[in-house]
């Protein structure tokens, strides 16, 4: 999973599904973490025209073709949709955003996406990884206390 999270870490593009103009939404945070590290990002959502200025896409399959990344920050059940979405676009690489409970990840989609070559990263916040502050202290827990990857831990040391 290691070479997975740096996949999403290298590229310059990554679009989040589920990101939204409502204050408080995870998506919403994320994109502007992502901003920061100067990321060109495209939030998906077919309820919103734009978010902070950023023109959002329906779907998935409405993403420019040269985009791999794709950032799942959904209910499970939008998962298994959105999995659905990505067969036949550019979408190389999926991750499932760990939340409180089982985030956006789901068994079905995770299937879906072996089965079509889609590589997955899950049960961890990408905020650990892009974010700062609290998101970094919360990395080195992990890392501590070997909530990671072996194969993470040994090339984050």
């Amino acid at each position: 999973m290691k070479d997975i999270i740096q996949a999403f870490l290298d590229s310059g593009k990554v679009a989040i599904a589920g990101a939204s103009d409502k204050k408080d939404n995870f998506g919403r945070s994320l994109m502007t973490e992502l901003f920061k590290l100067d990321k060109e990002v495209f939030p998906v959502n077919p309820c919103c025209q734009e978010i902070e200025g950023w023109p959002c896409v329906p779907t998935v399959k409405d993403l420019p073709e040269e985009v791999e990344n794709l950032i799942l920050a959904v209910p499970p059940q939008l998962t298994d949709e959105i999995v659905d979405q990505c067969i036949g676009t550019g979408i190389k690489r999926v991750w499932m955003v760990k939340g409180i409970g089982k985030g956006a990840y789901s068994e079905k989609a995770h299937a879906k996406c072996s089965e079509s070559n889609l590589e997955v990263v899950y049960g961890f916040c990408p905020m650990m990884f892009y974010g700062g502050g609290m998101h970094k202290f919360h990395l080195w827990l992990r890392l501590t206390f070997g909530k990671l990857p072996a194969e993470f831990k040994l090339a984050v040391n």
